[in-house]
């Protein structure tokens, strides 16, 4: 399911006939528990938003991972990703600069067999753990901790923004890229 404040930019992109995109994200807040650190097989996501969260939903998502007997519980703000692939080096460096200039540090792409594969990630992140090896390592102040986690989510949603803006602006220049990428 898609995020609702990213399907407008996505359609967009997806609007460029040699771009498409795959798994994105407009950024969330989760609560993760797990058995062991790493383990993603036992543990996981317990609750997740694509929205500032309410410190009394919080706290209810702690309490439940908590309660699942796994060992590490920790909460997490992490920041808009976006999954593309595209045709042509130079469309996948045009989309690169975009990024790049609408401030994700964190863009690149690798080549695969029939696509440049890219990724454009946000650095607005933040993990707190919470309970380290079945041990609450804080008293935990919901209201700060929602406070926290949702200004990093909202850090990460204005750059969404900017970045939604830049390639709106480019959508004409990136059409061309593919035209000619097409002819070649």
């Amino acid at each position: 399911m898609l995020d609702s404040d990213i399907v407008d930019m996505l359609a967009a992109i997806n609007s460029v006939p040699c771009i498409a995109t795959s798994s994105s994200c407009s950024g969330r807040i989760a609560v993760f528990s797990a058995p062991s650190p790493g383990d993603k097989r036992q543990g996981g996501i317990v609750y997740k938003w694509h929205r500032p969260v309410d410190p009394a939903e919080l706290r209810e998502a702690i309490l439940n991972a908590r309660n699942t007997g796994h060992r590490y519980v920790w909460a997490s703000a992490q920041p808009p990703i976006l999954a593309l692939h595209t045709c042509s080096l130079r469309l996948a460096d045009m989309i690169a600069d975009i990024a790049i200039n609408s401030g994700y540090k964190y863009t690149g792409y690798n080549y695969t067999s029939r696509s440049y594969y890219m990724f454009i990630i946000g650095s607005e992140r933040i993990d707190i753990p919470l309970v380290f090896e079945g041990r609450t390592i804080v008293d935990l102040d919901y209201n700060l901790l929602a406070n926290l986690l949702n200004s990093y989510l909202l850090l990460g949603k204005r750059k969404l923004n900017r970045l939604r803006r830049a390639f709106s602006s480019m959508l004409d220049l990136l059409r061309k890229g593919c035209e000619e990428a097409t002819l070649v």
